[in-house]
């Protein structure tokens, strides 16, 4: 759900509508939906949740579905003292290609298949995650729109679901494709 109508623009882009068709759907004038959108104008409550359930209206007219109805669940993690040997193991197990690097409950890297292959030569299966960890994936709420994930995948291998301050779920590519027929 929209819940900041500083986002409409981009929400209402996602979806694929217009000013036009969003504001016949909430009821409202075109140029009341741009003057929202371009900050010129804050609207009162009952106008706001007009256009938020007409937004919401037209998600479900798309079909377009949220994080966490296609996020993997439980995230298989590492620790940065773990091994590679450890992780490599894992991503063998689990079928995945990266994982999320979890210290005390706080995400603070990633690993991926490329960043080890990227430094063969240099490391070796005894070598700690920490020394060849990237940045962390990105981080999005469960309600956020499957079309804005696959925006994030276009430039991260994986993006993290977060819920009440813990990691509930993983979304790559290969969920976005397994679960087409959802979104």
């Amino acid at each position: 759900m929209l819940r900041d109508l500083s986002s409409l623009g981009k929400e209402r882009k996602l979806l694929g509508i217009s000013q036009r068709e969003l504001a016949k759907i909430a009821g409202v004038s075109q140029s009341l939906i741009s003057k929202v959108e371009n900050g010129q104008l804050i609207p009162n409550y009952d106008v706001a949740l007009r256009i938020i359930r007409a937004l919401e209206l037209a998600r479900e007219k798309k079909g377009l579905s949220r994080a966490k109805e296609v996020m993997s669940s439980p995230v298989i993690s590492v620790s940065p003292k773990d091994s590679l040997r450890k992780a490599i193991s894992l991503m063998e197990e689990h079928g995945i290609s990266q994982l999320p690097v979890i210290s005390n409950g706080k995400v603070v890297g990633s690993l991926t298949e490329e960043a080890i292959i990227n430094r063969i030569g240099s490391i070796s299966m005894e070598t700690l995650v920490e020394e060849v960890m990237g940045s962390p994936f990105p981080i999005f709420p469960p309600d956020t729109s499957v079309a804005l994930i696959r925006e994030a995948l276009l430039y991260y291998q994986a993006v993290l679901i977060q819920e009440n301050g813990g990691i509930v779920g993983i979304i790559t590519k290969s969920d976005l494709v397994r679960n087409l027929e959802k979104i």
